[in-house]
């Protein structure tokens, strides 16, 4: 980068860093959007096994607790 434009109000450093921080956000996005893509999809049977392993937590820890169906 020579010294126009943005290098030349910044410095040349300064570019270099604010490419580098766009370029993490950029990175940081796309894991974050990955993360939330994966996330949250059970099939059936994996909800229908964790709703029992819950449940049978909360009586467990409260067998005084009525039941939710």
């Amino acid at each position: 980068m020579g010294n126009t434009g943005v290098g030349m109000l910044l410095g040349d450093l300064s570019v270099k860093a604010m490419w580098l921080q766009f370029l993490g956000v950029i990175i940081l996005g796309i894991a974050i959007w990955y993360g939330v893509n994966r996330s949250g999809r059970l099939r059936r049977s994996e909800r229908a096994q964790l709703d029992q392993n819950t449940e049978a937590a909360q009586r467990r820890d409260d067998p005084q607790k009525p039941l939710a169906r």
